[in-house]
């Protein structure tokens, strides 16, 4: 991917999706970096997906919370 070119919200979204299962291409990672940086919007997404992301690691450790379990 040329750094020079801008990257879009929708090819960001896509890199911050993949990036939760396997790491980026250095070039990616520094385009993501640098698309992060000036995108609120997909900053937040990006928070989101890695809360979500923890939140499915942290179930599939230990399972759904019971009614007297209070996680």
């Amino acid at each position: 991917m040329n750094q020079a070119a801008e990257l879009a919200c929708k090819e960001a979204a896509r890199l911050m999706s993949r990036q939760q299962d396997a790491a980026l291409l250095p070039d990616e990672q520094e385009s993501l970096k640098n698309h992060l940086y000036i995108c609120l919007s997909c900053c937040r997404f990006d928070q989101q997906l890695v809360f979500l992301h923890r939140l499915a690691q942290r179930y599939a450790e230990v399972g759904p919370p019971t009614v007297d379990d209070p996680r």
